[in-house]
């Protein structure tokens, strides 16, 4: 049976969908653009779990944010489908960012050399901030009310949005930027210094893009935020979809992009300063990047 739709928003969501459909396109065009430096560089290589989180950050928007939305645009569901598909993304989404950071965590831990301390310190920041997204998302579906029509395009959505998960993209602002304080300060020594490894195309590959990419992230959660406090409730999860697949784009990217300077340049040493000294082929080698 159709919901009573007086109530409801149709810009917010026909805007929603918008995105949705945008970031999918934006997802579907990348991985076309990488698909043959993905065959190239990672699949002839032996199976190895960072090989595993790699595949399963990159491929899930396919199925979360691609899939899912041309079911609930164009598929004839009932509302228990519509509710399933709708939680299934949200738990999707966060997963898959989740191992997308694993990917990013290692990448840090590999310029530092892969520093002990630093595994613990890194460890207990990241379960100080991924754990409450998580009960956070849990208690924002508490919120919504799902919703199952006719309407083509409409077929599922939901209302009754809280702007409660601008707590969850706050904690993935703090953790992304203490992560890239991280991996700038060892970019920031080596280019100051003016050694080697500045001089490398490695250093760009490594310390640019990891730099460079946070700070794309940090950008895109902030300006999210502001959002989710400024406009109405119904425009909550606007910019989801599009950070959703940044993740694993930009994280696809880094690893590539890794490996094909790898390929290129068989042995390359970095000269860190101080106590970060060590060989970038062998530390990346090792991390499974």
């Amino acid at each position: 049976m159709m919901d009573d739709l007086t109530f409801l928003p149709a810009n917010a969501i026909l805007l929603n969908q918008y995105f949705t459909v945008a970031s999918s396109t934006l997802y579907l065009y990348d991985l076309l653009l990488t698909f043959d430096m993905e065959v190239n560089l990672l699949w002839p290589s032996k199976w190895t779990l960072i090989k595993v989180v790699y595949l399963l950050q990159r491929y899930l928007p396919l199925i979360d944010t691609v899939i899912f939305a041309t079911i609930w645009q164009f598929g004839d569901i009932n509302l228990w489908t519509c509710k399933s598909l709708s939680r299934s993304s949200s738990w999707s989404f966060l997963m898959g960012m989740t191992l997308s950071e694993v990917i990013l965590i290692r990448r840090t831990l590999a310029v530092w050399g892969n520093n002990r301390k630093l595994h613990i310190a890194i460890f207990l920041f990241s379960m100080g901030c991924i754990i409450p997204v998580y009960l956070i998302l849990s208690n924002y579906h508490d919120t919504l009310t799902y919703h199952s029509t006719e309407i083509p395009g409409l077929h599922c959505f939901t209302t009754g949005q809280s702007h409660l998960n601008y707590l969850c993209w706050t904690l993935v602002t703090i953790y992304d930027t203490g992560l890239l304080i991280l991996i700038a300060i060892p970019a920031f020594r080596i280019r100051r210094s003016g050694g080697v490894a500045f001089q490398s195309m490695l250093f760009y590959v490594v310390y640019r893009d990891g730099v460079l990419y946070y700070i794309y992230l940090v950008a895109l959660s902030a300006v999210n935020i502001v959002l989710i406090l400024n406009l109405s409730s119904d425009y909550a999860t606007l910019l989801s979809s599009l950070e959703r697949v940044a993740y694993s784009i930009l994280t696809s990217h880094v690893v590539l992009h890794i490996r094909e300077q790898a390929y290129q340049n068989q042995v390359i040493s970095l000269n860190l300063p101080d106590s970060i000294n060590v060989n970038a082929e062998a530390e990346f080698q090792s991390s499974g990047i």
